[in-house]
Order: structure tokens, then sequence, then C-alpha cells
């Protein structure tokens, strides 16, 4: 947060089908940049919609009729959350 360490984050999963006690990925020594299974925000919008049961192909209508995809192309849930 606040500008320093900006590629290195922690985000906590609860409920919606998530197993308890995962821990997905490691940083380096410092905390500074990932340093094992880097995962990165559309991934984490993707676990969210996937727990509520949303199809992450879903295509959406802009305000202009330009198609949207729910989640960015090419970017899943998190499965070691679910396995």
């Amino acid at each position: 947060g606040r500008d320093h360490w900006p590629q290195c984050f922690t985000v906590y999963f609860a409920g919606g089908g998530v197993r308890g006690g995962q821990v997905v990925g490691a940083s380096d020594p410092i905390g500074a940049v990932p340093a094992d299974r880097p995962v990165e925000p559309p991934n984490v919008v993707a676990t969210i919609f996937h727990s509520l049961g949303l199809d992450l192909e879903t295509i959406l209508p802009g305000p202009s009729g330009r198609p949207f995809p729910i989640v960015d192309n090419g970017f899943r849930e998190i499965s070691e959350l679910f396995a």
C-alpha cells in the first residue's frame, strides 16, 4: 500500500466455497515482489465472480453496446483456493 512495494500485496478470502487455510504464492525475502505463483488483480476479480457462481465467459453490453467481458480475457480464478 501507500505507493511502496506496489508489486506485492495480500488478499484474504473466506466463504464462497474457498477452502480455508490456503496460502497461494510467496514474496521475495523483503516482501517487494512476488517470488512464487504471482496472481494479478483480474485473477482476484475472477475468483470473486467464480465464488458467486458467475460464468467467467459472460459478455456484458457497455453503454454504447460494445461488448465487455466480466473478466479480462485470459484471466481465471485462483484455482488452488477451491481444490
